[in-house]
């Protein structure tokens, strides 16, 4: 009788089964564990969320008060004004201002205004239009409330992907100030991007900083991670929240360090990061009830209910919670977060350093639990095919009908 080959020996098998286990590690099982883990982390862990980062919503409230979404874009200048009035420290709004506002009767207005040049009307009446063409040109207004401070911040987002050639045309001066020059090559890479969409010149040229607000989304449909980094073509440019933290130190994007796929830095700040150089953010749970961070009603402060001096020295992040405006996010603490409040646990993560960090010995325990199962599996095999051997088919093995 001639004997089984090697590879139906029962060692054989055990080690072919743990090979197949140590593949599967990059696998949607083990990441699925992993995610699990890092969601256990975060409901056993208990910090604190920064003092400094408040939130004014655009709340159902809000919308009921001032009128449905979206606003003229005087409503946001006049909130701006009153949080620059209170010396706010940092003013980082999440609406994305991508279009121009043009109210109807505009172009009328300015066809008027144009007769009114030519000397085709009384002087009262140019002067009418003129207040007209100026109440109702919104873009200006909100252009003129961010180039009275250096205060405020914007958000850009990128549409990820590899690039398959050259852009377009170069990106504006206003976005491409703000891209990194100090990146380094490390052991990961920065996720690429193709395209990107940006605040209209007029706005996004006032702003003190434009930073991306794109997530990083799970396969399960959760947000864990935040891309400090995203890479542009040949360009490196940073997240809204890493600039909010750097401006609320009085640093720029010139003072942020990356080394892709290992850490960014930021001033005295070292954020580890994954390969991808995503920050593995924290998420602050409710405490006694009431929100991780200060909630407050957009109406209810652009009416003075809530005084605008409940924010000096503040990060104030300006972002819609409303029913039906934006799409809410999972998190680790909420089946669905508003992104201007994801912002909030980003910043909070970075200024505190409160992030979760996979350690450098991780990989190293992980392959030695591998070699453990592998090792048990060979030992065992052996013992399962001979207590089968032993049995009788439909009786001690449970096989078959009784």
């Amino acid at each position: 009788m001639r004997k089984a080959g090697f590879w139906k020996t029962d060692w054989f098998l055990g080690l072919a089964l743990s090979l197949a286990m140590l593949a599967a590690a990059n696998g949607e099982l083990i990441q699925s564990l992993e995610r699990k883990a890092y969601d256990m982390g975060v409901a056993a862990s208990s910090r604190t969320p920064s003092e400094r980062v408040a939130v004014i919503a655009i709340d159902d409230q809000s919308i009921a008060n001032i009128g449905r979404w979206p606003w003229s874009r005087d409503v946001h200048a006049r909130l701006t004004d009153l949080l620059v009035g209170a010396k706010a420290k940092v003013i980082g709004n999440t609406v994305l201002f991508s279009e121009p506002q043009i109210d109807p009767g505009y172009a009328y207005i300015t066809r008027l205004l144009e007769l009114s040049r030519q000397g085709a009307m009384p002087a009262e009446a140019a002067g009418i239009l003129q207040e007209a063409e100026a109440a109702l040109n919104t873009d200006r207004r909100l252009a003129q409330s961010y180039g009275a401070t250096d205060t405020v911040l914007l958000p850009m987002l990128f549409q990820l992907g590899d690039p398959l050639g050259r852009p377009d045309q170069p990106l504006p001066e206003f976005v491409s100030r703000n891209q990194l020059t100090r990146v380094n090559a490390g052991s990961g890479f920065a996720l690429p991007t193709n395209a990107v969409q940006l605040p209209v010149p007029g706005i996004g040229e006032k702003a003190a900083a434009i930073g991306h607000l794109n997530a990083s989304v799970d396969v399960d449909g959760g947000i864990r991670s935040e891309p400090l980094v995203l890479s542009y073509y040949d360009q490196f440019y940073p997240s809204l929240s890493l600039l909010i933290a750097a401006r609320s130190l009085n640093l720029g994007p010139a003072d942020i360090q990356a080394t892709l796929g290992e850490s960014v830095r930021l001033g005295k700040l070292r954020i580890p990061t994954d390969p991808a150089s995503r920050m593995l953010t924290f998420f602050y749970k409710d405490r006694e009830g009431k929100p991780a961070f200060a909630v407050d009603s957009f109406y209810d402060v652009l009416s003075g209910k809530i005084p605008a001096a409940k924010y000096q020295d503040k990060i104030v992040l300006i972002g819609a919670t409303a029913a039906g405006v934006g799409a809410s996010q999972v998190t680790p603490v909420s089946p669905a977060m508003a992104p201007v409040l994801t912002l909030a646990h980003s910043v909070s993560s970075i200024l505190q350093e409160h992030f979760f960090v996979i350690p450098a010995w991780g990989l190293g325990a992980e392959l030695a639990a591998y070699l453990l199962v592998a090792l048990y599996l060979i030992l065992l095999l052996p013992r399962l095919s001979a207590g089968v051997g032993a049995g009788l088919p439909g009786q001690e093995c449970g096989l078959g009908a009784p």
